[in-house]
């Protein structure tokens, strides 16, 4: 079905390159409303190709048709996909369009103690819609016995007929589909699965005469929606009982507290006139050049090797911690130190510069789940502010990206 009369023969459109892409029904993502397609990636890439000025058509198709023809060069690129290593040799991917929280849904809620998870070496059916990401998984996991079905409401009828034991399913997804059916919620069972980043696939004849697009695109995305996963109440809960008090240990180690009050007495000449928001803006976009092409800026190797910097990198290696950076910003919102290069020096434009406007005793501010390509992992940024003990004066404020898969498996 095509829904911009898009072929391979419009190479160029109005003088510019026109994008053939493919896609599937998959809602919330894409979804038909009068005939037209419509969903939360789609106007993602609206907001994202507009801003790197790049016309584009998309064309319906089932998934593995969709895989097929950018295999076969017949298509520029297809979306949603997981990451895969299989397509590595024919497509690369970019940054996601969404983030799902996949779940193994079994039909009965029942207490703590007898709640489990299918894993592929146990005599279990698991359940999965055809030709998803989440049947292609299972298949990667080595599950044996999986039953596919065409769409999520026969998935969910073979699991309350007992036909299957588990159903692995994005969790929205889930919880739309059985709003529609009018099911109470506490005939099922919930168990965390994974997160999954969802990304478009270019194919890689298209990015070997086009480099440029994936580079732009990516940068577009993160401006138009990053794309997160809400934290539920109960895992919020998890965090600030679990992993806090842990955060705050790192806070209030004396080496670090010294490194701070000596950068307050002795400012690096790079630091000049913070107040001076032009000589921000551009060591900002140097750093965020750098950044982009894998490299760091003169201030960001500078502030890399000085004792707060040095402090982060060796809490970084305690095991006990599960984050994958961590970094301290000043009170004008500029990186002081870092576990590791950030993607920019100015937090002062970012909601955890809020931190330093909380008026709480303890103010703890927790981010919703984002993908982290540079480690692969799924982080909550948790900001803190850091104090002198002796006179309660703000040196600066904490973020630590936590690794949440981690943190939150011990019960989930």
């Amino acid at each position: 079905m095509g829904l911009a009369g898009c072929h391979r023969a419009k190479a160029d459109h109005n003088g510019k390159h026109f994008l053939v892409l493919q896609t599937n029904l998959q809602p919330p993502y894409q979804e038909l409303d009068n005939g037209a397609l419509t969903g939360t990636t789609v106007r993602l890439l609206d907001c994202a190709f507009q801003k790197i000025d790049i016309e584009y058509g998309i064309t319906l198709a089932p998934r593995q048709r969709n895989r097929d023809m950018v295999r076969k060069g017949q298509a520029d690129g297809f979306f949603l996909s997981r990451l895969s290593s299989d397509m590595a040799s024919y497509a690369e991917p970019t940054s996601p369009l969404a983030l799902e929280k996949w779940v193994w849904v079994s039909r009965h809620r029942v207490t703590d103690g007898q709640l489990r998870v299918p894993h592929p070496d146990q005599k279990v059916t698991v359940g999965a819609v055809l030709g998803s990401n989440e049947a292609e998984w299972t298949l990667d996991q080595g599950y044996r016995d999986v039953v596919h079905v065409p769409s999520l409401r026969s998935l969910i009828a073979l699991l309350q007929k007992g036909r299957v034991d588990f159903a692995l399913i994005d969790q929205q997804s889930f919880a739309r589909a059985r709003d529609e059916l009018k099911l109470d919620a506490d005939d099922f069972t919930e168990r965390f699965a994974s997160y999954m980043p969802l990304v478009m696939y270019f194919a890689r004849t298209y990015t070997k005469t086009h480099p440029e697009t994936l580079r732009n695109l990516n940068r577009a995305l993160d401006i138009c929606e990053p794309a997160v996963v809400k934290l539920e109440n109960h895992e919020r809960d998890q965090i600030m009982n679990d992993e806090v008090e842990k955060i705050r240990q790192i806070m209030r180690a004396p080496a670090l507290i010294n490194a701070l009050r000596d950068r307050g007495e002795f400012q690096d000449p790079l630091h000049v006139n913070v107040v001076n928001r032009d000589k921000v803006a551009d060591l900002d976009r140097e750093w965020r050049e750098a950044s982009a092409n894998g490299t760091a800026s003169r201030l960001a190797a500078d502030i890399l090797r000085n004792d707060v910097s040095t402090y982060l990198q060796r809490a970084y290696r305690n095991r006990d911690v599960r984050f994958a950076e961590a970094f301290i910003f000043d009170q004008n919102g500029l990186i002081v130190g870092m576990s590791s290069p950030t993607s920019n020096y100015d937090q002062s434009g970012e909601a955890k510069f809020a931190i330093f406007s909380n008026n709480a005793a303890s103010p703890v501010q927790i981010a919703d789940i984002y993908y982290d390509p540079s480690t692969s992992k799924f982080l909550s940024q948790i900001t803190m502010p850091v104090t002198d003990p002796k006179n309660g004066e703000v040196l600066g404020a904490l973020t630590v990206g936590l690794d949440v898969t981690a943190a939150l498996s011990t019960r989930d």
